[in-house]
């Protein structure tokens, strides 16, 4: 029996056969060799199974699993992280691709720095063939379609000493939410929640993991991220519930999620004063739902009939809104 290499990768797909074989090439063909790549098909009905086992016969560093029924996104990112034995985890997405150096210089920085959780690169972005796509000058990403995707997130986020910075950064700031697929230290990604089943999901992960350690941002943009038409930003509200799982009945709009950061208080061992500073991050951040605002306009109409003046509906924050449009 073979040892256990030090970096598991995970990847999780869903009828993903339109991109899957560039994303396994690109894994296969970095610099670092030394890891195992974990497929967990969630019951795909296109060519998906069958490219997986053709990359299995011809690496035996890739591992094929499948589900009987879709149970979605979000389960099968968890399934995939349950067969991790190694004390590095990645995550894959089957539709993006790796730097050739991509792995090996993630592993260097985060064995190099003991307090780090997480270690992610700038992105290099992409359409669905290939194409580089530029960012706007207000950060806006625009395919060769038209169609526009989120801002890009400032860089460096969650990199600081006190946990509730980072926890705040995540949850307010992270909009792309790419530094999931990053490197992370396997027993800090055990001790969160893991992934929600509700979308965005993703940002409250982040957010618990950034009260585990600081996060590290490579400069180079080591990690191709792909800008397509199957992404979850373009679909509507229902059906990005769906996605994440199907067998969870979408309830109101953004209900879940605040749910989740609630959840993600209890993560960590920080003293009080930080745990009390992460509440009020998520006071705010819950307050900022569609229905908090339209109670808010209310109020200030009200305001305005008794010549009663309120605060400013925002706080000024420039983070655009992200609830059910990802």
């Amino acid at each position: 029996m073979l040892p256990l290499p030090p970096l598991c990768i995970g990847l999780p797909v869903h009828n993903g056969g339109s991109y899957l074989g560039a994303a396994l090439d690109s894994v296969l063909a970095q610099s670092y060799g030394d890891f195992q790549l974990i497929v967990s098909d969630n019951a795909s009905t296109d060519a998906t199974p069958d490219i997986c086992l053709d990359f299995a016969r011809r690496d035996r560093r890739v591992i094929y699993t499948r589900t009987p029924a879709n149970i979605g996104a979000g389960p099968n990112f968890n399934r995939v992280f349950s067969f991790c034995r190694s004390p590095f985890f990645k995550w894959m997405a089957h539709d993006d691709q790796l730097a050739p150096e991509a792995l090996e210089r993630m592993m260097e920085r985060l064995r190099a720095m003991p307090d780090a959780v997480l270690v992610h690169s700038r992105l290099t972005l992409i359409d669905d063939v290939g194409r580089p796509l530029a960012v706007n000058r207000d950060g806006r990403v625009m395919d060769h379609h038209g169609r526009p995707f989120h801002r890009l997130e400032p860089a460096h986020l969650a990199e600081g000493c006190r946990p509730s910075h980072r926890f705040g950064e995540a949850l307010r700031r992270m909009n792309w939410c790419t530094a999931v697929f990053g490197i992370a230290r396997t027993d800090a990604l055990a001790r969160t929640h893991m992934h929600g089943s509700y979308y965005e999901a993703d940002r409250v992960l982040l957010a618990e993991l950034a009260l585990l350690g600081r996060f590290v941002q490579l400069d180079e943009p080591l990690m191709i991220k792909r800008c397509h038409a199957g992404v979850s930003v373009l679909k509507p509200f229902r059906e990005q519930a769906r996605m994440i799982n199907p067998a969870v009945m979408p309830g109101p709009k953004g209900l879940r999620l605040r749910l989740g950061y609630l959840r993600s208080l209890a993560v960590g061992r920080i003293g009080l004063p930080e745990r009390l500073a992460c509440a009020l991050v998520v006071l705010r951040v819950s307050l900022r739902n569609r229905i908090s605002r339209k109670f808010l306009t209310r109020l200030h109409e009200r305001s305005h009939e008794t010549n009663r003046p309120l605060p400013p509906l925002s706080d000024g924050d420039p983070r655009p809104q992200r609830d059910g449009t990802r």
